[in-house]
């Protein structure tokens, strides 16, 4: 996966089993502590320092609970670079396998280890969700089977390939892909937007 680099600050969060326990986080020798609420659905969410040193790195989450019982889960081979949220219709859904000169972006693929790629499912909700909803591609890093993966945008991963290789620090690069060929803008729109526009929806 790949956080957000300085100078902007990355958010961490997640649920816990019960409420009120306390959270430590711990990642690139950084300890951050908090609580998760009861009123928010026992979510956490801490927000790191501005981190300029891409990694890699583990994170490790811990929840202590009140009989001093422990409970962690990790992540490793974070990296801290730029992340792109690359959405829209069928132009950004159309996949790598069906561009022109697809099958030679796709062998060399692998050149890009720092490049990591992510797509969400396409999954409807009458209301804002917290997270999401489904996962078709979860994190992973550029290769051959990742991008030649019927869920990669080509348009996502080419524009992330190309920032990747021009700018002068190779910094990592981040491809969250959730497009939805021939949706309407509606369908995008918060609930607010329809109010305030005196529509229905």
């Amino acid at each position: 996966m790949v956080l957000q680099r300085a100078p902007q600050k990355s958010i961490v969060w997640g649920y816990s089993d019960t409420e009120n326990v306390s959270i430590i986080l711990t990642i690139n020798a950084q300890v951050y502590q908090t609580k998760s609420f009861s009123s928010n659905e026992n979510i956490w969410s801490i927000t790191l320092d501005a981190e300029s040193n891409e990694g890699p790195f583990e994170l490790v989450a811990t929840q202590i609970f009140s009989n001093r019982s422990k409970k962690s889960i990790s992540l490793r081979d974070i990296l801290f670079g730029d992340v792109w949220l690359c959405s829209g219709q069928s132009n950004m859904e159309m996949s790598v396998q069906k561009i022109f000169n697809g099958s030679i972006e796709i062998a060399n693929a692998g050149k890009y280890p720092k490049i990591r790629l992510f797509t969400v499912e396409k999954r409807q909700s009458i209301q804002p969700e917290d997270e999401l909803l489904g996962i078709t591609l979860n994190w992973s890093i550029a290769s051959v089977e990742s991008v030649g993966s019927i869920y990669t945008s080509a348009v996502c991963w080419i524009y992330g390939r190309m920032i990747h290789v021009e700018l002068d620090d190779h910094r990592p690069i981040g491809l969250i892909h959730t497009s939805w060929s021939e949706s309407s803008i509606e369908l995008w729109s918060p609930p607010e937007v329809f109010k305030d526009c005196h529509m229905l929806m």
